[in-house]
């Protein structure tokens, strides 16, 4: 283990020399060794979720006074499966807790719930509070059709990261910069700034972060259609952890089984689908599959349709307002049109054709006869204002 000294943790984290010495001496930093009169630090120690349950006040650069916080307390707890709502109740620290209530109004289909919420906090002179509230503030905003808020919110995010990469601040601040930027270019199709370099940071980064950092460098991996590379990332993220993160590993599956479907190995595929699914339903977090419609290949309809129809038309719901309002953002940035006139199932049928599926293959995978498959391809073109399958791929995800 490599280990640092209490005054290189306390600049590296942007917190007093002496509240690193505080959580040594109260056996909070794992691996912690005494030496002399101070404490030699793990390199890698980052704040936990029991740091955060008792923050202290401290200064860091650019921040004024301020509560010792991480960002997406959500998505980087480990909290059990089936008690979300009262994991967040638990919380003491209020504002933290505002942010998890918005995280998981978000992750429900509430994007209106989740928009109001993390509103307040958007010009938070708190970073993490800020980052949270934008990174999530602009992808509710998108998704319930409000452009204008959600493009705020992403201008926030960029200028934040600007001015953090210039004021050299602690490299977790930098790091959660960085993380917030990628999920929204990384998700939205957009290449990232050459400034950002998210492999980099993942060191400074709590457990649930890292997690969900690997889903972003595999989703990235995955828009390069490098699947077995993409693939390999997912299940290494999801053999590290001794904890179990939700929020991250449920999206961690799923690009896992956007990989496999464009191999063609369709019951693994199913399998990850599964596991995600049982990490979500109890908790209602429903809205990751909606996001993931389109790059899941027909496995939506293949595991949901017959088995939990009122979970498939609120999974359709989500997918028709999060794409729409996807496209009015990524259309315009990356000069590139994104099929917007198909129904779930064309744009289904058009993603497997697109991946080399014939219409036999598409046939057998979704219970319908060729012909019904060949003539949907008809109907593809005709409303994409094509001719054949060469010029099928501008208008396809990924």
């Amino acid at each position: 283990m490599n280990y640092e000294s209490s005054r290189q943790a306390a600049d590296r984290l942007g917190v007093p020399i002496h509240t690193i010495r505080k959580w040594a001496r109260e056996h909070r930093i794992p691996g912690a060794v005494r030496h002399g009169h101070s404490w030699m630090i793990p390199a890698d120690f980052v704040p936990t979720d029991r740091q955060d349950a008792q923050p202290e006040h401290a200064k860091t650069q650019g921040m004024g006074s301020c509560l010792i916080r991480i960002a997406m307390p959500l998505m980087n707890s480990a909290y059990p499966v089936g008690s979300c709502r009262e994991f967040i109740d638990a919380i003491p620290d209020r504002d933290v807790q505002a942010i998890a209530w918005g995280e998981y109004y978000y992750y429900c289909g509430q994007a209106e719930q989740a928009a109001r919420a993390m509103e307040p906090y958007q010009d938070s002179a708190d970073p993490m509070l800020r980052n949270s509230a934008n990174l999530v503030g602009f992808f509710a905003n998108f998704t319930r059709g409000d452009t204008h808020r959600a493009m705020r919110a992403f201008e926030r995010l960029l200028a934040d990261l600007q001015q953090e990469l210039q004021a050299q601040p602690s490299p977790l601040l930098h790091a959660i910069g960085a993380l917030a930027v990628t999920t929204a270019s990384v998700l939205l199709h957009l290449p990232v700034s050459s400034d950002v370099d998210l492999q980099q940071c993942l060191s400074c980064l709590p457990d649930g972060l890292k997690l969900w950092s690997c889903y972003l460098l595999a989703h990235k991996s995955y828009l390069e259609k490098n699947h077995c590379g993409s693939l390999a990332i997912a299940e290494l993220a999801l053999s590290m952890n001794a904890k179990l993160y939700p929020v991250p590993a449920i999206y961690v599956h799923l690009v896992a089984a956007m990989d496999l479907m464009s191999l063609k190995r369709v019951e693994e595929a199913t399998r990850h689908i599964a596991q995600a699914w049982a990490l979500a339903q109890p908790d209602g977090l429903i809205e990751p599959f909606g996001e993931h419609h389109g790059l899941l290949q027909g496995l939506i309809e293949r595991f949901f349709q017959k088995s939990d129809p009122d979970a498939f038309e609120k999974i359709i719901a989500i997918t028709y307002s999060f794409s729409a309002g996807w496209r009015k953002i990524h259309n315009p940035i990356a000069q590139h049109e994104v099929a917007d006139n198909l129904t779930t199932t064309e744009f289904t049928i058009a993603m497997m054709y697109n991946r080399g599926w014939t219409a036999k293959e598409i046939a057998a995978y979704m219970s319908l006869s060729p012909r019904t498959i060949t003539n949907a391809i008809q109907v593809i073109y005709q409303k994409l204002g094509i001719s054949g399958k060469r010029e099928l791929e501008q208008f396809m995800l990924g």
